[in-house]
């Protein structure tokens, strides 16, 4: 089958991209997966935990739907780690639609299925994201942060985040150079305002589809203002 969808993972081999990828292929509908691989293999600065997924060959982990581009040198510009990767990831998509999702993130399985039927007639979309402070300790649901400008938002920047979007390629080509050239830690905020401003009104899922592994200096922020579930 046609993949529907293209998800995007900027890497630099965390172990718990293994995860990711057990949960992609929990999914209800095609997909097509690129790992955007930085050739600096070093500790995200936001995650001082180990790196232990170090394949010899990153091309060991493709598939029949995922693969992996291998960018040389380092892509990491100041603080936007994983910005410029992406920033290639969208010019390689050639599904209609395409989507996000960090090494440190897995999904339920509905999520793809769910993002797709919200923009039947819309642009882009986006849905709610847990944030677990590792695999066993979840704080709640992010019903504060990324949620665009639901009166829900509680931060002063409006926003969502990479992980929760969906957008039509046509988008995503033509903000591409927003995540190629930014170097500070905003590119979803940017991103965000750009499909807000050009891409029409947004589909909205209100579900909590995405789990992501809260980074370090985020914690307290996080603790106290996720939704107990």
């Amino acid at each position: 089958m046609q993949p529907l969808i293209t998800i995007l993972t900027p890497t630099i081999g965390k172990n718990s991209l293994t995860r990711l990828m057990n949960s992609l292929d929990k999914q209800s509908v095609p997909f097509q997966h690129i790992l955007l691989w930085d050739d600096l293999r070093h500790d995200n600065y936001l995650y001082p935990n180990p790196v232990t997924l170090k394949p010899s060959n990153p091309y060991d982990l493709n598939s029949s739907n995922r693969y992996s581009v291998v960018i040389p040198g380092s892509f990491v510009q100041g603080q936007a780690c994983g910005s410029a990767l992406r920033s290639i990831g969208l010019m390689l998509a050639n599904t209609n639609f395409v989507t996000f999702l960090d090494d440190d993130c897995w999904i339920e399985p509905c999520h793809l299925e769910s993002l797709l039927n919200i923009v039947k007639d819309k642009n882009w979309g986006y849905c709610r994201r847990k944030i677990w402070g590792n695999e066993e300790h979840c704080f709640g649901v992010d019903n504060f942060e990324s949620v665009g400008d639901s009166v829900d938002k509680k931060v002063p920047n409006e926003m969502v985040d990479n992980n929760c979007m969906i957008f039509s390629r046509r988008f995503g080509t033509s903000g591409a150079v927003l995540y190629r050239e930014t170097l500070e830690y905003n590119d979803d905020r940017l991103f965000y305002k750009f499909l807000k401003d050009h891409a029409g009104n947004p589909g909205i899922t209100k579900n909590a589809t995405v789990n992501q592994i809260c980074p370090n200096k985020l914690r307290p922020m996080f603790i106290k203002n996720c939704t107990r579930i």
